[in-house]
């Protein structure tokens, strides 16, 4: 039977020995490594196997964060799981944009822990529930400010906006808008008011990524 092999970095000594158990209890997985400092890691990451990799997010002598993107650096196909008891913005979304593919609280109880490890390896990223809903707030946070940015547009701002984005000069655009080149120069300065930012690459940028 092949095993999936995981590496822990944790320095809670008790908390660390309960996942190693619940991993070894487990027939078709194995702990292949178990450290309680990011240098322990560091020092032996080249000679390690592991698909998968539990990560506490803050340690004593370093950052869960640079440990995630430092391994993705050398096994950029290992999946970084993070077990935290921070449950605030700052540490889920460092962590989820370093690469952490699943972050899961340690109040977790250990089923979910060893579902969510299957379910990281069959392809998903699992969360725990209030770190999902926090993404989701967070996400749907910012899709209603850039709506609510980009509405701020008259039709002729966005129109002259669009043949930018497409690559027309200011000529072009004028010509197929029937204005005069300082028209658009007006209206783009007006769009980047708007839209908060400094020039028409910025501008771009954000409208389509409304």
């Amino acid at each position: 039977m092949n095993k999936t092999s995981i590496t822990v970095l944790e320095d809670d000594t008790l908390f660390r020995q309960g996942i190693e158990k619940m991993i070894g209890d487990t027939p078709d997985l194995r702990c292949e490594a178990s450290y309680n400092t990011v240098q322990s890691l560091y020092e032996n990451l080249n000679g390690l196997q592991s698909n998968v990799f539990w990560l506490d997010i803050n340690l004593p002598d370093g950052s869960g964060v640079e440990v995630i993107k430092n391994i993705l650096k050398q096994k950029p196909e290992a999946l970084c799981l993070v077990c935290s008891l921070y449950d605030d913005d700052k540490h889920v979304f460092e962590a989820m944009k370093a690469g952490a593919s699943a972050y899961l609280l340690k109040t977790t109880n250990v089923d979910r822990m060893l579902e969510s490890i299957y379910e990281l390896i069959d392809g998903g990223s699992p969360m725990s529930p209030f770190i999902a809903r926090k993404l989701i707030k967070t996400f749907r946070a910012e899709e209603v400010a850039k709506e609510q940015v980009t509405e701020s547009l008259t039709q002729r701002e966005t129109e002259v906006l669009e043949l930018i984005a497409k690559g027309l000069l200011y000529k072009e655009v004028a010509e197929k808008l029937d204005i005069s080149p300082e028209t658009v120069k007006k209206h783009l300065r007006n769009t980047y008011v708007k839209l908060q930012v400094q020039n028409r690459t910025e501008a771009v940028i954000k409208y389509m990524g409304k």
